[in-house]
């Protein structure tokens, strides 16, 4: 289902800088407090009244599925080190040694495994040589791949 096919279930829809507003159906809206917007391939519907997504789905009758504009493969699990990598990487760490113009590109994180890291630092060095920041984290002792 796209955007507009929801949005035009919905009253009172008006564009704003980030998406759309319009009257929440699950709760009497005098005016709108339910908040619309399209994020990596899903519709993201948020009221600030409180209504879950639930209730509003329910009310303009689509599925929770129907919220996922993009169909296709599921993401696969991201290991809790990479995450954990990712938080850091946000938080400064890495960045800050960076130059100006370096901490504005992502940075990939490369999962390497303690016991055979090989495999994992000749990516590391392939994904450098193409121009990618790159960092690699090792996994625990307990937990590989």
């Amino acid at each position: 289902m796209t955007t507009q096919e929801i949005l035009s279930r919905l009253k009172c829809v008006r564009r704003t800088a980030k998406g759309w507003m319009a009257r929440c159906p699950a709760h009497q809206d005098r005016s709108p407090s339910l908040s619309a917007r399209e994020a990596e391939g899903r519709i993201l519907l948020h009221c600030f009244a409180g209504c879950r997504v639930e209730a509003i789905c329910s009310a303009i009758e689509v599925r929770l599925s129907d919220l996922f504009t993009e169909r296709g493969e599921r993401r696969k699990a991201v290991p809790r080190i990479v995450r954990d990598a990712e938080r850091d990487l946000a938080r400064g760490g890495l960045r800050s040694r960076l130059t100006t113009s370096d901490r504005e590109r992502p940075v990939t994180v490369v999962l390497a495994d303690r016991t055979n890291p090989d495999s994992a630092i000749a990516r590391a060095l392939a994904l450098t040589v193409e121009g990618e920041l790159v960092q690699v984290a090792f996994a625990p002792e307990t937990e590989s791949r």
